[in-house]
């Protein structure tokens, strides 16, 4: 082999170590960045998922409450209470 071709096997050698360096380091970046947003998306779903059962636990106590107060109305002011609130509103059509 000359010196031609060690100087040529060695610039080569060269471009293949800083090569393999390059890819392995972008698949470890990759690879914790698709890790950071899986524990991202993780957390939203569970922050959603708390909103959610918040809301129906308010909603819940919210009719326990009108079903409690309706119990201990009479029948004459349930009545009137629900023509007054509950009567259509002209659409005017």
């Amino acid at each position: 082999m000359t010196t031609i071709e060690m100087i040529i096997s060695g610039i080569g050698v060269l471009i293949a170590l800083v090569a393999g360096a390059f890819g392995f380091g972008r698949s470890r970046g990759k690879s914790k960045a698709e890790q950071a947003a899986t524990e991202r998306e993780t957390k939203a779903a569970i922050e959603s998922q708390q909103a959610a059962s918040q809301r129906q636990a308010e909603t819940a106590k919210g009719a326990s409450d009108v079903q409690d107060t309706v119990t201990r109305m009479s029948d004459r002011d349930v009545d009137d209470e629900l023509l007054r609130d509950w009567t259509r509103k002209d659409s005017g059509s």
